[in-house]
């Protein structure tokens, strides 16, 4: 299909413009606004329709007035030359076509363009500088799509195969139809479920109050599960605030930060504190020789005293060599002290904290799942107890509200009681009156046969009056028109009487509960006391603080075992010091302590040998091979004590107390640490303030107390509900109705199997085109690769498909991605596509190529390579092809292609 030539009438900056157009490929030049894109908008008015008005678009409405529109003559392969004449104010701006002697309207137009549409028009076979920036649509599916929509490989047949499965398919239903089948159905359905509703809403007031019943119901059931997790959350709240202090004593140990992974072996550490003793002693040892050395020089005048150091050499030197074993224990004496006065201090602080005494020490009596089982149980009552009472308060108020409904009840119905107490006296006067209207009876018979004429038919009369009034009195049941009243009062009654006994049977379970709550007080406290857990005399605190009762007997025991081990040292220290009482004549050692004595003797006992060593020729002989020995046996204790050194990283010996006191004050850190972190698991997520959760205590008390009266308020409405239910009476059905609504749906059902059976018949010949689209890849990608070689003038040689993306090979052999390419041959890529798209269609040219100002980022050299493919193309396609390039009209005229020049002024609007 190609163009032959336009007549425009009046269309933007047009007026009475004819302009003829080549079959193959041409240039219309003009310079900007010129009314090159006019005569391109004036073609797609013509063809598609006038475009319609808005404030962002252009207006091609002549502004001097005139006509609309114009005209457009084509060259069809089957219909031949065809013209199209549209004009605004002529038929409504609907088209008209004349193909020889025919004249048709838009459907005919539609028919002769079929496949063409406006989409097509406007994405296909226009050619347009921002059409060239869409890169990311370059992939298979979209190249499917292209395929799909120009019909190649024969698929014409196939699409109106499509459409008349898709006409089959609006023969049942239209969206915007009426008369389709299904359509009728559904407004047939819509009127009857109007029915359907203008039924139900006769019944409106009971179906009003079912709902709002189950609603109700709803809602306290809602409002329950709230009010639990918030107890929950509350209990939670409490048991953080109960155990704060708990928690403020493991943040202040953890800010300490101690080392808590050297653990010391008690036998390594007992035998550091011995080999630092040796070492201390041998030390001392060392300084005393080297005293004796340095002070040995020159005579002694102590006769007297180095004659009682000769009479009692033995038994100082036997006292003397006991030094290390004395010493050791006196310190032994010292930390045991230290450590019992330490225990004493913790006992002493527990003991004012709890009460205890260590006369009567607490008995650790529970186990861990009996204190679990009795938590649970609390906790369990506490639920019953709070449900209960809620439930004691609302059938208070429902018994309230039904008394004084029963009262108004009997206000308003007060005459029918007084009838129905006078009624009991009814039977007698019936009697009464039956026995006199028998006797008249009798009496008229009688009158009535010794009478006779008209009297004695009259007497008969009144006989047979009587006796029917007797019959009817006697034997026909008399109708109480009270029966209604009265049922009503006696169901008031018995639901009365059931809210009683609910209400009964509420209060008896409170006090069950209450005694059960009271009887585990009773168990509480005396196992407090029998036990001995003085002020530890709740549930929270056996099973947040039975650390603290381990503790306390841990520590009872570990004194009373240091007391017995103190006092046994200090028996040995007494004998060791009775020893000594030989020596106070000469000796200052009176009132001195074991410690003291031991030095004064060993310093006395120097003094004597200096004199000894002083009167004789091997004295410092003597002292040399003593010192010589004791720096040899501090060498052994030296190596003895080295491993243990360094796996408690100990750099000397003289650090061993204060590093195994350290090394203990950790351990005891992180004992507690762990202590703590068992008993605070998970109850402290993140840091929190004592204040902060007394906020969240009264907040969420707050909170429950209003949840509690909204459950309340709800067990109110639920009664009236139920009291309402009760008096209202279900009346007629909706049976018929429902039965003609399922038998409509039925119909609805199967016409909808057939339309969804025509639309997927559709879809299924959609995919099948698509199926011969993916058969056409290698064809359009062979032609691209064509073209591609002649805009790029051989620099690159192939395009190949791979995962769904273009990748391209240049003459080198390198392969380069879309993104990896300049500006200009990206768009030299996509042009060379796009006509690879067109090129597919062989003979069956759908409509001509319309090209504006497609190569701005194309040099010289790509504007030639540029307008060769236009004129190769133009061989078996029509072109028609705007610019304001003047380069652009040298190659045209260099190639011989026709160029149609247009004039324009710059200070046109709509051009």
């Amino acid at each position: 299909m190609k163009i032959l030539s336009i007549e425009i009438a009046g269309f933007g900056k047009w007026q009475q413009k004819t302009i003829e157009f080549s079959s193959n490929n041409q240039l219309i030049y003009g310079k900007n606004e010129a009314g090159k894109s006019t005569i391109y908008q004036f073609i797609q008015a013509i063809l598609f329709g006038f475009p319609a008005k808005g404030k962002k678009r252009k207006n091609y409405v002549p502004q001097g007035g005139g006509s609309y529109g114009g005209r457009l003559w084509l060259e069809h392969p089957l219909y031949g030359k065809v013209q199209v004449e549209r004009l605004k104010e002529l038929n409504k701006g609907q088209a008209k076509v004349y193909m020889g002697d025919q004249i048709g309207d838009e459907a005919l137009l539609t028919q002769i363009l079929h496949p063409l549409t406006k989409e097509l028009f406007q994405t296909v076979f226009t050619f347009q500088q921002e059409q060239l920036t869409q890169l990311d649509k370059l992939d298979e599916e979209e190249l499917q799509t292209s395929l799909l929509a120009l019909g190649i490989s024969g698929s014409d047949q196939m699409l109106k195969t499509r459409e008349e499965y898709g006409k089959s398919a609006q023969e049942i239903y239209k969206s915007k139809g009426s008369r389709p089948m299904l359509n009728i159905k559904l407004e047939e359905y819509q009127q009857l479920m109007e029915k359907i509703s203008h039924k139900e809403k006769e019944e409106q007031q009971f179906n009003h109050i079912l709902a709002e019943l189950y609603e109700t119901e709803q809602a306290m059931i809602e409002q329950r599960a709230v009010v639990l997790q918030m107890k929950q959350q509350l209990e939670k709240v409490e048991k953080q605030l109960l155990n704060y202090p708990l928690f403020e004593e493991w943040t202040e140990l953890n800010k300490k930060q101690v080392d808590t992974s050297v653990v010391v072996d008690a036998g390594e550490k007992e035998q550091l504190l011995s080999l630092y003793q040796e070492y201390k002693f041998l030390k001392e040892e060392q300084e005393r020789v080297n005293r004796t050395i340095q002070s040995s020089v020159g005579g002694h005048d102590r006769s007297a005293e180095y004659l009682f150091y000769l009479n009692e050499e033995a038994s100082i030197k036997a006292f003397l060599d006991k030094r290390y074993t004395i010493n050791k224990l006196v310190s032994e004496i010292e930390w045991m002290t230290q450590s019992m006065e330490q225990n004493r201090q913790e006992l002493r602080s527990l003991e004012q904290k709890w009460g205890w005494s260590e006369e009567q020490p607490p008995r650790l009596f529970f186990e861990d799942s009996q204190l679990t089982e009795l938590r649970e149980g609390i906790v369990s009552r506490k639920v019953q107890l709070q449900t209960a009472e809620e439930q004691e308060r609302s059938l208070e108020a429902s018994i309230l509200s039904q008394e004084k409904n029963l009262e108004d009840f009997e206000a308003v119905n007060q005459r029918v009681f007084q009838r129905d107490r006078q009624s009991k006296k009814q039977p007698q006067n019936r009697k009464m009156i039956s026995i006199c209207l028998a006797g008249l009876a009798v009496v008229s018979l009688l009158g009535g046969f010794l009478t006779s004429g008209s009297v004695r038919w009259g007497l008969l009369g009144v006989a047979v009056i009587c006796l029917i009034t007797v019959g009817i009195m006697l034997f026909m049941p008399q109708k109480n028109t009270n029966d209604q009243v009265k049922k009503q009062w006696q169901q008031k009654l018995s639901n009365l009487d059931y809210l009683n006994e609910q209400l009964h049977q509420t209060q008896e379970q409170i006090t069950t509960l209450y005694e059960e709550e009271e009887h585990l007080q009773h168990y509480i406290q005396k196992q407090t006391r029998d036990n001995h857990l003085g002020k530890m005399d709740r549930l929270e605190f056996w099973m947040n603080h039975k650390e603290e009762i381990k503790r306390y007997l841990l520590l009872i025991s570990t004194t009373q075992e240091l007391q017995r081990q103190i006092e046994e040292d200090k028996e040995t220290q007494n004998q060791w010091l009775r020893q000594t009482e030989r020596f106070v004549s000469w000796l200052p050692i009176v009132g001195k302590s074991l410690a003291d004595r031991v030095a004064i003797i060993s310093d006395f006992a120097d003094e004597m040998e200096q004199i000894r060593f002083a009167q004789g020729n091997n004295a410092d002989i003597y002292t040399k091979q003593s010192l010589k020995e004791v720096r040899e046996k501090q060498q052994v204790v030296l190596e003895a004590a080295r491993p243990l050194l360094y796996n408690y990283q100990i750099l000397a010996l003289e650090d061993v107390p204060d590093k195994l006191q350290v090394y203990t004050q950790n351990e005891s850190v992180g004992k507690r640490l762990a202590e703590l972190e068992q008993l605070l698991n998970g109850m402290y997520p993140k840091e929190i303030t004592e204040q902060q959760l007394l906020s969240q205590k009264y907040e969420q008390s707050a909170r429950l107390t209003a949840a509690e009266e909204e459950i309340f308020r709800l067990q109110k409405e639920e009664q009236r509900l139920l009291y309402s239910r009760q008096q209202m009476i279900e009346d007629g059905t909706l049976d018929s109705l429902y039965q003609a609504l399922a038998g409509l749906e039925a119909e609805i059902e199967e016409l909808a199997v057939d339309w969804s059976g025509y639309r997927l018949a559709e879809q299924l010949v959609v995919d099948l085109l698509t199926e011969l689209s993916e058969q056409q890849l290698p064809a359009l990608l062979e032609q691209a690769v064509r073209y591609f070689r002649l805009l790029t003038n051989q620099a690159y040689t192939d395009i190949q498909l791979q995962e769904g993306k273009l990748q391209l090979e240049n003459a080198s052999g390198q392969h380069f991605a879309v993104y990896d390419l300049s500006t200009g041959t990206k768009d030299q890529l996509i042009m060379a596509i796009r006509f690879a798209f067109l090129s597919l269609q062989g003979e069956k040219s759908v409509f001509p190529i319309m090209i504006d100002d497609g190569w701005l980022h194309y040099d010289n050299e790509r504007k030639r390579h540029l307008a060769r493919l236009f004129q190769l193309f133009g061989e078996t396609q029509q072109i028609i092809c705007f610019s304001s390039d003047q380069e652009m009209v040298s190659y045209y005229q260099e190639n011989k292609q026709p160029v149609v020049q247009l004039e324009g002024k710059k200070d046109e609007k709509n051009s």
